[in-house]
């Protein structure tokens, strides 16, 4: 396995949000510029809170947004397994390793122990570190210890030194072993923990280059230590800013912030959130805005990553999707909004080939009006609908106004005599009609759209006509008479 070989390990303990997903992203662009290989790992060792349902939306999320793994669970790979829960084989004999060089040792402090030394130890502003109690104890001792019974964690030895490794974004990181907790590697039942675990799992699938957010950094020297320790070449380490809301504040599951697959749910279009997802922090060249996702896989380079956080703000998240809408082609507009329509009741599960046509037409007409893909509904379904809901307000504001009731009833006449029903004859009849009865074409056209559409706002008046149909618009027309007799 030569190249470059990135990886994304989500665990399946909640679903995918914004952050999760440009780190996923980056890995994906970083793999595809540089043309290696994407993993993608699931850390599911919490059997507490590992779901099946988090994982498949996770899956589900990923592949929607266009982030396909050349490696990971459904497609397998050489590296595999791909889920944790299944690699626990490999870190036993490694721990022992680190045991039998003097790399680590047999902890027996219980919790409640190490709980009342951190109470007890001098409150002089820096974070409590294992003092090393068990550092020291002979071969003798933790003969006897052990042959009594005592259960013991396993923890790493840290070394002296200092730690310094070159971070993809941040530039050149050091951190002096002094810091470093003589971190526990695993627990007196024998489970490894995360930061022995994900070492091995990057060791062993050859991972070379890891992106992920700052809140690891302070993982990586224990990580890059442990991998020394056993004899492998760390990867090369690129920490992300955290995303920031509006307010500056984290942005975060319990601050109100959005799954991946709810964005779906709500309308929104993979290649919206793709290229907003992408901006978090990242820019090409300054000026150019939208990328489609072969553009960001020509343009991505790691180095442009700001080292500063990135806010995140859900309206120019909007704004972006309503954008990549418009750049649908019509036909493929309808492809993505159908599923809203059906969900609605608005368009059949198989149309024939006219009601297809149809509903391009009813896209097209609806055009820039559509800011998520569930907008369809309120933007079309009068279209599309058998009959109306009528907007009280409008009902009392413009049909009931006096005349509204007769220039409805001339409408009728004229719409039921129209020689058809195209835009254009449609336009010369409502035209010879307001000049007939003296009426600006305003006049006649406010009562006719509430008829029609139940509301005050429509496309064009001859086009939402056509559309329509006579045999409903005269339909709509008789009831918006009946609602002010």
């Amino acid at each position: 396995m030569n190249g470059m070989r990135v990886r994304f390990a989500p665990s399946p303990t909640g679903f995918l949000h914004i952050g999760g997903a440009r780190t996923a992203l980056y890995n994906w662009l970083l793999a595809r510029h540089e043309g290696g290989s994407f993993i993608l790992r699931i850390e599911d060792t919490d059997r507490t809170r590992s779901t099946k349902e988090y994982l498949d939306a996770i899956l589900e999320d990923l592949a929607w947004l266009g982030l396909t793994w050349d490696e990971g669970p459904n497609v397998g790979g050489p590296a595999g397994p791909y889920f944790q829960s299944e690699r626990s084989g490999s870190y036993g004999p490694l721990i022992q390793r680190l045991l039998d060089a003097g790399a680590a040792y047999h902890c027996f402090c219980t919790p409640d122990e190490i709980e009342e030394r951190r109470r007890l130890a001098p409150k002089d502003g820096r974070e409590w570190r294992y003092d090393g109690r068990c550092r020291g104890l002979s071969d003798e001792e933790r003969s006897a210890r052990a042959a009594a019974g005592d259960p013991a964690a396993v923890r790493f030895r840290v070394p002296e030194g200092t730690t310094v490794f070159e971070d993809m974004i941040l530039g050149r990181v050091s951190v002096e072993n002094a810091e470093i907790d003589d971190l526990v590697m695993a627990r007196s039942d024998g489970t490894p923990t995360y930061n022995f675990v994900v070492v091995v799992d990057d060791m062993e699938m050859d991972v070379t280059h890891v992106v992920r957010g700052s809140d690891h950094l302070s993982n990586t020297p224990k990580q890059i230590l442990i991998a020394e320790a056993l004899g492998a070449t760390p990867p090369t380490f690129g920490h992300l800013p955290l995303v920031l809301d509006q307010d500056g504040r984290v942005l975060s599951k319990r601050r109100g912030a959005v799954a991946i697959g709810e964005y779906r749910r709500r309308g929104f279009i993979p290649e919206a959130l793709v290229n907003s997802v992408a901006l978090l922090g990242w820019a090409h060249d300054g000026v150019q805005e939208f990328f489609s996702l072969d553009e960001l896989v020509e343009k991505f380079d790691v180095s442009r990553v700001s080292g500063k956080p990135a806010a995140f703000d859900p309206n120019k998240l909007a704004w972006m999707n309503a954008q990549w809408i418009k750049r649908l082609p019509v036909p493929e507009r309808t492809d993505r909004v159908l599923p809203f329509l059906r969900g609605a009741g608005l368009a059949p599960e198989d149309e024939t080939a006219e009601e297809r046509r149809r509903l391009e037409r009813v896209v097209d007409v609806v055009d820039d009006r559509l800011k998520t893909l569930d907008d369809i509904v309120a933007q079309a379904g009068f279209f599309l609908a058998s009959e109306v809901v009528y907007d009280n307000i409008a009902v009392s504001k413009v049909l009931a106004k006096p005349g509204a009731d007769e220039t409805l009833a001339g409408l009728h006449q004229i719409l039921t005599e129209a020689p058809d029903f195209e835009p254009d004859t449609l336009e010369r009849q409502l035209r010879g009609f307001a000049e007939e009865r003296g009426l600006s074409l305003g006049k006649v056209v406010k009562p006719l759209r509430v008829a029609l559409t139940g509301g005050t706002a429509s496309p064009g008046i001859f086009v939402t006509l056509s559309l329509i149909g006579r045999e409903k618009t005269l339909a709509r027309i008789e009831r918006a008479r009946r609602l002010t007799s």
